[in-house]
């Protein structure tokens, strides 16, 4: 209803409305923001609460100079493990 009240385009510009018509337009975006900012800080509240748990592991953390999990019977460091070393 505001949006191109000032347009170039004499062809896009709504007609003219009261000032308490426009008063009233202004009060409900205003309700109407105050309540999205709320519906959204509530769910960024819950999920950022979700998210701060640490990951669980499925499997234990292999050690360097464990035997690899592979099964080939070396140190994880010289077999799987060495490919993340540069």
């Amino acid at each position: 209803m505001l949006c191109h009240e000032h347009d170039e385009d004499p062809n896009m510009r709504p007609k003219p409305i009261s000032p308490e018509k426009r008063e009233e337009v202004i009060v409900h975006m205003a309700a109407g923001l105050l309540g999205a900012y709320r519906y959204f800080r509530e769910h960024r509240q819950a999920e950022a609460s979700a998210h701060r748990s640490e990951p669980q592991r499925s499997a234990p953390k292999v050690g360097r100079n464990d035997p690899c999990p592979c099964g080939s019977g070396k140190k994880y460091k010289k077999c799987c493990g060495g490919a993340m070393v540069n």
